[in-house]
């Protein structure tokens, strides 16, 4: 199976976003930082203060800025090709019911790690663990005519054995939030799990 651009670069967008988010408002408080103590180049002591935190300001905002390029870089290739081929649309639906699927394949469960006799730390079981770190790179791309669903297989035995059982709940779920396609049995290539729908 074939991986669409909205498939191979949702996660990256989704990371640029955040951490584009994260270095503005790094931006804006080494900016303030950078103001506060620009009277401490004054006195030779203190003067390299300020010039690390200028130093660190000027690459948080030029490493933001370079983020931000590249997202809209990405987004804008990927809405000129549905404008042309598909549909605005059906891009926003993806980005929805692909969130929808990750809250939906989520799993917790946190067991109690005995640390002494007195203390016990409680920390997310591992098999979980690693079930939630592959399937949190599910994507579902939406076009008119078809609708792709990837979900990437988990490392470990055990975690892959959740996936499993969880087949047919998937394709319930992934059915009722898109009523108009018909979903075949999913297909597993590799490390990857498909879930593939026609329209009716």
């Amino acid at each position: 199976m074939r991986k669409t651009y909205f498939i191979k670069t949702f996660n990256l967008n989704w990371n640029l976003s955040i951490f584009s988010i994260l270095g503005f408002f790094l931006s804006i408080v080494f900016g303030v930082v950078v103001s506060k103590t620009e009277s401490l180049s004054k006195f030779a002591p203190l003067s390299k203060i300020s010039f690390y935190f200028e130093n660190i300001y000027r690459l948080v905002l030029m490493s933001t800025f370079l983020m931000i390029l590249l997202l809209l870089f990405s987004v804008t290739i990927e809405n000129i090709s549905r404008l042309k081929k598909d549909s605005l649309t059906n891009y926003f639906l993806s980005i929805i019911k692909t969130f929808r699927l990750r809250r939906f394949t989520y799993q917790i469960e946190r067991t109690d790690k005995v640390m002494n006799d007195s203390q016990s730390k409680t920390t997310m079981n591992p098999i979980y663990h690693d079930f939630n770190q592959a399937v949190r790179k599910s994507v579902v791309d939406i076009s008119d005519n078809q609708v792709l669903v990837f979900i990437k297989v988990p490392r470990s035995q055990q975690a892959q054995k959740i996936l499993k059982d969880m087949e047919p709940f998937l394709k319930e779920e992934i059915s009722s939030q898109n009523p108009d396609y018909y979903f075949s049995n999913p297909e597993r290539i590799k490390n990857e799990l498909w879930f593939t729908g026609n329209k009716r």
